[in-house]
């Protein structure tokens, strides 16, 4: 028996411009500072009041010889190397000191930044966290982590605990993309968690199917049964925000409202909103 490998040139660029990012995202995580790390920032708005209340941390990076390299493409990489432990504490740190920053200024919104289960099972990860929190002096009820459900496929009892230490402190939780992951109901009514993201696979063409035959209200609709805070994120139009609003969703997220916005930019779109 023969086997055959078929190694193109498609190929060579690809591994060559991995181990370039690796390169560059190696040396990132072991910096002081965060030189090409961008994190930019997507409101999330109060479907009925039609104001900010919290952002989502969304980061990219600028690498020196490949330019702006998409979260698609530089997340998983980070998780395959561990790197995100290193990175992913230079991202919550930028994210806090952030939303310290709006909430001096009189702002009362709120953080969401997205976390691995690489990042949650690292070593004292709960300790890192408080200790994070209380040196950018923000308070622990304004920041939501977001957790996919897919990381409860491994060590499910372990992640839930350290969610649980981070829950007591003040910080709230949860779960992304939710409707798509591997968990079952019954799991999910056990977590260590206080909302839940509806996946935008729920929010396509919520324009284009009867309203009779949607099941979006009914995730709406479970979600404040189980007392959880409501989020649909990818709202593209102002049919998908009329429908969320008519069945309760409390926020939403989506370049209806805004695309992730620099820092000043964030700034200046919740100084108009929030009038």
């Amino acid at each position: 028996l023969i086997n055959y490998a078929f190694f193109d040139k498609d190929m060579q660029l690809q591994i060559e411009r991995e181990k370039i990012l690796l390169d560059e995202l190696v040396q990132l995580s072991e910096s002081a500072g965060d030189d090409g790390l961008v994190v930019d920032y997507q409101p999330v708005l109060d479907l009925k009041t039609d104001q900010v209340v919290s952002f989502e941390a969304l980061s990219r990076f600028k690498s020196k010889r490949l330019g702006l390299v998409s979260p698609l493409e530089f997340i998983p990489l980070l998780e395959r190397t561990k790197l995100i432990v290193p990175i992913g504490e230079k991202i919550l740190s930028r994210s806090l000191k952030f939303l310290k920053h709006l909430n001096n200024l009189g702002y009362d919104v709120s953080m969401s930044i997205n976390i691995s289960a690489i990042q949650l099972l690292s070593q004292d990860f709960a300790t890192r966290v408080i200790q994070k929190m209380n040196d950018v002096g923000v308070d622990p009820t304004k920041i939501w982590f977001e957790i996919t459900e897919s990381i409860f496929s491994n060590n499910y009892q372990r992640i839930n605990q350290i969610l649980g230490e981070i829950i007591k402190q003040g910080v709230k939780v949860t779960i992304d993309d939710f409707g798509t992951g591997y968990s079952s109901l019954h799991r999910v009514l056990e977590l260590n968690t206080n909302g839940i993201k509806i996946d935008r696979a729920f929010i396509d063409g919520l324009e284009k199917i009867s309203e009779d035959i949607a099941i979006t209200k009914d995730i709406v609709s479970l979600g404040h049964k189980l007392n959880y805070l409501v989020v649909a994120e990818g709202i593209e139009n102002e049919t998908q925000q009329q429908y969320l609003k008519a069945y309760n969703c409390d926020r939403g997220q989506g370049y209806f409202f805004s695309r992730p916005l620099s820092q000043e930019k964030a700034l200046e779109f919740l100084h108009n909103k929030n009038k």
